[in-house]
């Protein structure tokens, strides 16, 4: 699936460039993305019990990615000698901010019929998604009334 087979509206595809690397490696690829142009569109990160930097990175716009900037990435990555996981997200702007139940509404929907990898937001409230099941999902999504998942709380 590529960017151009997904046509609704608020939902594109994304690259997400997951890797661990301690503080000084961070900050030196950050800087080395920023030292070509390129804009991060969305970064996590998370230590683990070792102390390293557990990261989730998506460059380009909050619109788009190029084939430029995601070669800067890995680029980068490949030059500091970082391996580097690449795949596709769903790239979500269709949730608005301050509205509560908002990302319930979009997990709720999803984690009894995808596994969901990761959750995070972005520039300009742009919500990223990690599944084990991108079709599936986009599939979910582009419903208008998103139903929900059974649930007890």
């Amino acid at each position: 699936m590529n960017h151009s087979q997904v046509s609704q509206p608020g939902i594109k595809l994304r690259t997400q460039f997951t890797f661990m690397v301690d503080d000084v490696t961070l900050s030196c690829i950050l800087s080395g993305i920023a030292e070509n142009s390129v804009n991060i569109a969305a970064f996590f990160t998370t230590k683990d019990a070792r102390n390293a930097n557990f990261v989730r990175l998506v460059v380009g716009s909050s619109e788009s990615e190029s084939a430029e900037d995601l070669s800067v990435v890995v680029k980068t990555l490949k030059s500091l000698q970082v391996r580097f996981k690449e795949e596709k997200v769903i790239a979500l702007s269709t949730i608005p901010a301050g509205i509560p139940g908002g990302y319930n509404r979009v997990i709720g929907s999803l984690w009894c019929k995808t596994k969901l990898k990761s959750f995070y937001v972005g520039e300009n409230n742009i919500i990223y998604i990690n599944v084990s099941n991108i079709r599936k999902a986009i599939e979910i999504l582009s419903n208008e009334n998103l139903e929900q998942c059974p649930k007890e709380c």
